[in-house]
């Protein structure tokens, strides 16, 4: 599968710039078509208070998003212009997980943002990355809140666990990948002692032209999140291939699970893939 069609959400957050640099940047590597959607959300006023607040109160936060919209167009279609990248601007009011879901049948590759701290309910980006992975059918790119990333899938680290998840994640991140300059295929805890960890899938993406290395570690006292995040640092990667939510998802919001630890703290971009 080529990444043909990239959709990028917006909306009025402060960090549109950073998810705009990185999505012109896939676009450019891929040769991709970009697709933006800007989502308005409504006022969040509960009912038993709008009763309180006058007409023209809310008529200015429309308004406020609209022309947020307006100017984050100009400087998104101006900027595809000079780097080259063909771009389609869609706009509409409403429920961004429900809204992106229903754009991302018709996409390669989502990009969202890692929801900032205060920022969920006035954005609605809340657990954003987490509904697409689940209800999108489409692999989702989160960009973290803090720094900028204009080059990504340069030096990729592949979480693998041999599940359904992280084989569907390797064939989603297969463009990607076969671009790379260095793939780690990087396994915690796994069961060594009929076979090298990671050896059966470095030898499956060898045979389409992706030269992979084949890491693992045992991290019996830390959660798996922190030792891929670790592992991202250590070997100075710019984004990390996973498996989303291999446990019910349940059972994460309960007890935890590298998926929520990953998207709660990460510091580089994600592909995660369901």
């Amino acid at each position: 599968m080529a990444i043909k069609n990239i959709l990028l959400h917006l909306t009025e957050d402060p960090r549109n710039d950073a998810r705009i640099e990185a999505a012109i940047g896939l676009a450019q590597r891929h040769g991709s078509q970009l697709t933006a959607l800007f989502v308005t959300m409504p006022p969040q006023i509960p009912a038993y208070v709008m009763a309180y607040i006058p007409a023209d109160v809310i008529e200015r936060q429309v308004a406020d998003a609209r022309a947020a919209a307006e100017k984050t167009k100009k400087a998104l279609l101006d900027r595809c212009r000079r780097e080259g990248v063909a771009v389609e601007w869609r706009q509409s009011d409403g429920d961004p997980r429900e809204l992106m879901a229903t754009h991302a049948r018709y996409a390669d590759l989502l990009v969202v943002g890692q929801a900032g701290v205060g920022d969920e309910a006035v954005y609605g980006t809340e657990q954003l990355a987490e509904e697409l992975v689940l209800t999108a059918g489409r692999p989702v790119l989160c960009i973290p809140y803090a720094g900028r990333f204009q080059k990504i899938g340069d030096r990729v680290l592949l979480a693998w666990n041999a599940t359904r998840e992280a084989t569907r994640a390797v064939h989603d991140a297969m463009p990607i990948l076969v671009q790379a300059s260095r793939v780690i295929v990087y396994s915690v805890n796994a069961d060594s002692r009929t076979h090298i960890p990671g050896a059966d899938i470095a030898a499956h993406l060898a045979r389409h032209g992706v030269k992979a290395e084949a890491h693992h570690t045992v991290a019996r006292d830390i959660d798996i999140g922190d030792a891929l995040l670790s592992a991202v640092s250590d070997h100075s990667v710019d984004l990390l291939v996973m498996g989303a939510y291999g446990h019910s998802r349940v059972r994460e919001l309960a007890l935890g699970g590298a998926t929520r630890s990953i998207l709660a703290q990460m510091t580089v971009p994600a592909l995660l893939s369901h």
